[in-house]
Formats: structure tokens, sequence, C-alpha cells
């Protein structure tokens, strides 16, 4: 009874063990050791509070385990500042020289990563795309464009909005600690692991395209620097940008999903006592048997969290708006130009070894924007599915039980949901919805049609044999260098 006690008592006084600073947390302390004196005794009450703070620190503890490995490959490619750290109490914090050495270097890395794909960029126009029919030439300059635009984003953006770091983790240790006292768990290792896992299948697909960019362009080792410049390493930069933004918005689904769970749990736990209720879901959350819950007191604590989540949502898709737009329409771009290129494979009439790399890398880089969108919508729709079902949750709720406290934070719920629906958006210009996609695929569709009749008009407009006849996959400008975008 001890243990559920407990589990009342944390309910009813989160607002302890939201505090970051020290000298918060002694007054945490100090407010719940007069708040409880009377109810446990002193052995119970040290307990309770030594509890309460050896949770806190184990929650930062995993969380700083479960973003280690993301957070050293962000900083190797520069996509995230090499001073952050997520907690400012983490370690011994360094002298001022010592961070503006530190950050002036950071500076320095980055501005050299922008230049090579800058200067790589200027070569491969200036030496090929000049070949290039008029219409494919253009969308390849938009691409250039984009692409620089991307990479000089992300790396001049991670450093001006810095402290976006430290902020969206206290956030989300704060929800954290919310959900863990109504009887929620926090699976830090189950979040650690998908995208450990995600940054692995990164860095092995961008390995492939490396290889077949060093067979496409002869083993060349100049060619293939300058190629892998402009196209692997701005996509790698912009990949580990939008991996960032899906990590965070994967712990919001989360948040969302145990709510979600726990109020499910709270309406069979009320309705216990009929025998129609007593089959239990695998899914289910199992709350400690005996224990007197205060449920309105819970049902505020989760309307106050779920607002929170609301909240956060808004400012990372304002954090990430701009670099969301930029890229889904850099990724239209080159998604039109590769399968313009899968169009251009068909009527080659002496196919090559060449050819042959060409195409696989094509198809690589398909999947490569194809998934770049993907990483954007789907953890978005993930967000709004499990956000939009806590509605239809709290009508499970029996409003014929004579509790007014609980059918007023019920009703205060219902009216707050009102508020936060619709669908997640960036910038206001794109709704996050997997309904872009086929959006994208109609539009890729029209601009693919264009492109056709282009080619088609400039091969009719040759009237030497020798154009008619060395209508191949090269005559796009591929043939003499230059890589798909």
């Amino acid at each position: 009874m001890l243990h559920d006690a407990l589990f009342v008592t944390r309910c009813t006084h989160r607002t302890a063990v939201r505090t970051f600073g020290a000298g918060e947390d002694i007054r945490a302390v100090a407010s719940l050791h007069l708040l409880h004196e009377q109810v446990f005794p002193l052995g119970s009450s040290s307990t309770m509070v030594l509890e309460l703070l050896s949770n806190k620190q184990l929650f930062r503890n995993e969380f700083q385990q479960s973003t280690h490995r993301l957070l050293r490959v962000c900083q190797i490619f520069g996509t995230v500042p090499w001073e952050v750290t997520l907690f400012t109490c983490d370690s011994k914090p360094l002298s001022r020289w010592a961070v503006w050495i530190v950050r002036a270097a950071n500076v320095l890395y980055s501005l050299c990563l922008m230049a090579a794909v800058m200067v790589a960029t200027v070569l491969q126009h200036v030496e090929f795309d000049r070949h290039m029919p008029f219409m494919t030439r253009m969308l390849y300059i938009s691409e250039y464009i984009m692409e620089n635009g991307v990479v000089m984003m992300v790396l001049i953006g991670c450093h001006y909005q810095r402290r976006c770091y430290g902020r969206f983790s206290a956030q989300l240790l704060a929800v954290a600690i919310d959900v863990s006292l109504c009887g929620g768990t926090v699976d830090f290792q189950r979040i650690e692991t998908i995208f450990n896992r995600l940054v692995g299948c990164v860095m092995l697909f961008f390995a492939g395209v490396l290889m077949v960019d060093f067979l496409y362009n002869d083993q060349m080792f100049w060619s293939f620097v300058r190629s892998s410049a402009i196209y692997t390493l701005s996509n790698l930069i912009n990949v580990l940008g939008l991996v960032q933004y899906a990590y965070v918005l994967y712990f919001l689904f989360f948040f969302y999903y145990d709510m979600n769970r726990l109020l499910q749990s709270y309406t069979r736990h009320l309705k216990a006592q009929d025998k129609r209720y007593l089959r239990r879901l695998t899914s289910e959350i199992v709350l400690p048997s005996g224990a007197l819950y205060d449920y309105a007191q819970l049902i505020d604590i989760l309307r106050r969290t779920h607002l929170q989540l609301s909240a956060l949502t808004e400012q990372v898709n304002g954090c990430f708006g701009v670099l969301i737009v930029s890229t889904t329409t850099a990724s239209f771009v080159v998604l039109s130009l590769q399968f313009f290129a899968i169009y251009q494979a068909t009527t080659v009439r002496h196919w090559t070894m060449t050819d042959t790399y060409l195409l696989v890398y094509t198809v690589l880089w398909i999947v490569l924007h194809a998934a770049k969108v993907l990483i954007i919508l789907y953890p978005c729709h993930l967000v709004q599915r499990e956000r939009d079902r806590t509605g239809p949750m709290l009508y499970r709720f029996d409003l014929t039980v004579r509790d007014s406290a609980l059918n007023n934070a019920l009703a205060k719920f219902s009216s707050q949901l009102l508020h936060v629906q619709g669908p997640l958006t960036a910038c206001g210009v794109i709704n996050l919805e997997m309904t872009l996609i086929s959006t994208m695929v109609g539009a890729l569709t029209t601009y693919l049609v264009i492109l056709i009749q282009f080619d088609t008009a400039v091969s009719q407009g040759h009237t030497a044999p020798s154009n008619g006849s060395t209508s191949s996959f090269s005559a796009s400008g591929h043939g003499n260098g230059s890589l798909p975008a």
C-alpha cells in the first residue's frame, strides 16, 4: 500500500518534479516535505523525496544515452554545434575562452563544408551542364540553388538556434516526468534503437552511393571528389537535419501514445467491478490494485501535458519549417529530373557499363528523395493520429458517475481538444499529411509529360543523321560526367 499511496501523492503534486535548477529542486523537496509530513512517517517521506529526485536523474541519464550517438554523428557533419549539451548541469562548464575557441573552430569547419559544396557546384555547372537542353538545364540550376541553400540553412541555422536543443530537451524531460507520475512508461531505449538503426542505414546507403559514384567516374579521383561534394555531402547534411526533426516528433508520438493508453487504463480501472470488463487488453497499462486514485487530478495532469505537447509540436515545426519547405521543393525538382532520366534510359541504343552505373545511381537518388519526404511526413502522421485519438478516449468514461470533479476535468479536457485539432503545417505553406504524397505523384506525372514533350521536340529538331544516331542516355548531358542530382 505504500507504493500505491506514493503513486497518488506523486500525481497530486507533480509540479514539484518539473523543476530544473538546483535551487528549485531544494524548494521542491521542502514543499513536498511540508505537504506530506502528516500523511507519511518521516522515513516514508524521505524515501518519497529521494525517489522523486532519483527518477528525474534517471530520466535525464536515459535521455542523454538515447541521444548520444545521433548527437555525435550530427556534430561530425556540422549539423549540430560542437558545444551543445542537452542539459546545462551535466558537466563542468567550459571557460569563456574555451567556448569561443570551440565555437570559432566549429564555424570555420561549417564554412569549409559550405565552400566545398559551392565550389564543386560551380565547377560542375561550368564544365558539363551548359551542354544540356534548356528545360533540363534550368531544372538543374534550380536544384543547385536549392541544394546549396539547404546546406547553408542547416549549417548556419543550427548555430543560430543552438539554444533550442536545451529548451526542447528540458520540455521533453518535463513531459516524461509528468507521464511517468500518472503511471505511464517512457521507453527511451526503444527510441534509441530506432534511430541508431536509422543512422546506420543512412550511413550504409551513402557508402553505396559513393561506391557507385566512384565506378561511374571511371575511378577518376577528382571527378569523384567533385560529384561527391555536390550530391553526397550536401544530401547527407540535409538528411541529418531531417533526422533531428523526426527524432523530436517520435518522442512526441510516444508521449501521446502513452497518454492514450493511460486514459484507456483509467476507464477500465473505474469499471473493474463490472464483470463485463474483466478481460484485459495486452497493451493495457496495469495500475496497482487497491489504490485510491484521484482521477480528476490525473485527468487534469494529462490535460496540461497534452496542451504542453501541442505547444511543443508547434515550436518544433516553427524551428524546422523553412527546412521542411525547402527540402520538399528540392525533392520534387530532383524527382522530376530522375524520372525523366529513367525515361531516357529506355531510349538508349548502345548500352554501356557507364549507362548501367548511371541507372543504378538514378534509382538510388529516387529512393533517397522519396525517403526524405517520408522522414518528414510519417512522424507527423503518427503524432497527429495519436493526438486525435485522445478525444474518443475521453468518451469512454462513464459520465453518469457522481463525481463532479472528474466530470469537470473531462469536460475541460474535451473543450481543450477542440482547439488543437487540424493538420500540422510547415510555415503555414504545406500541410504535413500523408496525402501530400498523392499530390506530389500527380504533379510529378504532369511535369514528366512536359519534359518528355520538350525532349521529343528537341530530338525532332535535329536533322543531322549524326544527331539522330546518338540519341542515348547521355543526350541530356549525363554521359559527359554530370551525375543526376
